[in-house]
């Protein structure tokens, strides 16, 4: 696998940045123009990788102030690790060299709530509502990857303070799909233990448009 000239940490400090513009209202709206989008028709080089939740209100090159080309992006809803995800990220790790893999979930969670809601009733004992469609097996998966999660997690903010905070659900959640991208794809995972690709997570406030990043590992 070829290696980027970019490190993971300057791919993270682009992203925080450009998240701290985002949130400010300071964006750039950097690599938008006619020179750009001819610059890129021939090949791209993103410098990191998204796996983002599919709901309207986060859309990553918005939300880390990028343009064409910079980010590789995937999206599903819940951040629900199917085989079209890990080919997609195995592609942008294999084929691209990305050094980073953010998997970015948000507070407000449609299908979180799913996921909590399905979970409660369970924990009722009362007939389960069941949703339309494909909708109820993908309450059901995050229902089982919320299940899962016991102990005392904790969400690192060093942007902010050094002391820990409880995971909300969404973060949960998002912690999880890292672990499981990494679980699932021997290509991903070997990148990774080599030393060749980051994997973090990040959840992404909808009221103030800040990314609070957490699980870097190296």
């Amino acid at each position: 696998m070829a290696h980027t000239a970019i490190h993971a940490h300057e791919s993270l400090a682009r992203l925080s940045e450009g998240n701290a513009r985002f949130a400010s209202g300071t964006t750039r709206h950097p690599h938008s123009d006619e020179d750009r989008r001819l610059g890129v028709s021939s090949g791209q080089a993103p410098f990191a990788a998204v796996f983002s939740c599919a709901d309207s209100r986060v859309p990553p090159e918005i939300v880390f102030d990028c343009g064409l080309g910079d980010l590789f992006v995937v999206r599903s809803a819940g951040q629900m690790v199917e085989n079209a995800v890990l080919a997609s990220l195995e592609f942008a790790v294999h084929e691209l060299s990305v050094p980073l893999i953010l998997v970015l979930g948000h507070e407000g969670c449609g299908a979180v709530a799913a996921a909590e809601s399905l979970m409660a009733q369970r924990a009722s004992g009362a007939p389960l509502v069941l949703l339309p469609g494909h909708l109820n097996a993908l309450a059901e998966q995050i229902s089982r990857r919320l299940g899962a999660g016991s102990g005392e997690a904790h969400l690192k903010t060093p942007a902010l303070t050094d002391a820990p905070r409880p995971m909300t659900q969404a973060a949960r959640n998002t912690a999880a799909a890292r672990a499981e991208v990494c679980a699932r794809s021997p290509l991903i995972r070997a990148a990774h233990e080599a030393g060749d690709l980051e994997l973090a997570h990040a959840i992404y406030d909808l009221e103030t448009g800040r990314v609070t990043i957490s699980g870097a590992e190296n």
